[in-house]
């Protein structure tokens, strides 16, 4: 039985994000605790597996992702992409997930948001966020479809109730990304849905390793215009840029970087007539 965190159990994870190592005394100082406590508290985490226990301190687990997407070497692209995708994310938002590796990687930074409402085709986020109390959980209904790593719900009723959603961020991972055959999927039975679920956003967000651009596959979605900005990681090359007029975010991880702290910079998407 895997635990609902608490708040100090939240800040610890604030505290030890994006972090190789954090003691558990300095924890127990910033959040004016005993050191016991801190310890039972980390308890519930570890068997969580949300971090793992070093001598003397303790890190943030990496293990989130999911098997299939761990059987190759581990991508701290995705990481990169989906820590600048959190920061987009403020109290009391309202987002719609889609699936896939960074997506999940995504869903893990989350814990920590107050008031959060999150709208999901993907059993496995769903099920992780809705142990948080501080988070609202909306699935939609559907068939059930296997992805690589979880399972999600798709086809027509699903795609019906996405298009009657409404929220202040769509977070979209897409298979392929291309100037001229837009944004695309491997999977044709994904079509439908994330088509509406691009609907439901007030702003739209693609994520995309770097390996996806230039990419064209089988299921389109829609022309890459219709994202307001692509997150990727900063092994995409100057060359690719110019073709996506500006909306290209090439996002890296430094360990050093406490991005928790940094404000974002303000975005006004493009108006649609």
């Amino acid at each position: 039985m895997r635990l609902r965190l608490n708040a100090r159990q939240r800040a610890i994870l604030r505290e030890v994000e994006g972090r190789e190592y954090v003691e558990v005394k300095d924890l127990a100082h910033r959040l004016d605790v005993d050191v016991s406590t801190i310890r039972r508290d980390l308890q519930g985490l570890v068997r969580d597996d949300l971090v793992e226990r070093l001598h003397g301190g303790v890190r943030r687990r990496t293990a989130d992702i999911p098997a299939v997407a761990m059987a190759t070497t581990p991508d701290t692209g995705v990481d990169a992409i989906a820590h600048a995708a959190r920061r987009m994310v403020r109290n009391g938002d309202r987002i719609a997930l889609g699936a896939g590796v960074c997506i999940d990687r995504l869903v893990s930074t989350l814990f920590d948001v107050e008031d959060l409402t999150v709208v999901t085709t993907d059993l496995q986020s769903a099920e992780r966020l809705s142990r948080q109390p501080n988070i609202r959980v909306v699935i939609a209904g559907g068939e059930l479809r296997d992805a690589p790593g979880s399972t999600v719900v798709s086809g027509a009723a699903t795609a019906e109730f996405l298009a009657a959603q409404q929220a202040d961020w769509v977070f979209l991972e897409v298979d392929g990304i291309h100037p001229f055959a837009g944004i695309t999927t491997s999977h044709t039975w994904h079509v439908s849905t994330a088509r509406a679920l691009l609907s439901a956003g007030d702003r739209r967000v693609g994520l995309a390793r770097s390996q996806a651009f230039g990419a064209r596959c089988v299921g389109f979605i829609a022309e890459a215009s219709e994202l307001d900005l692509v997150i990727t990681d900063d092994r995409l090359t100057d060359s690719e840029l110019p073709a996506f007029a500006g909306r290209i975010v090439r996002a890296s991880l430094d360990p050093t970087d406490d991005w928790r702290t940094t404000q974002p910079p303000t975005y006004h998407p493009p108006r649609r007539l």
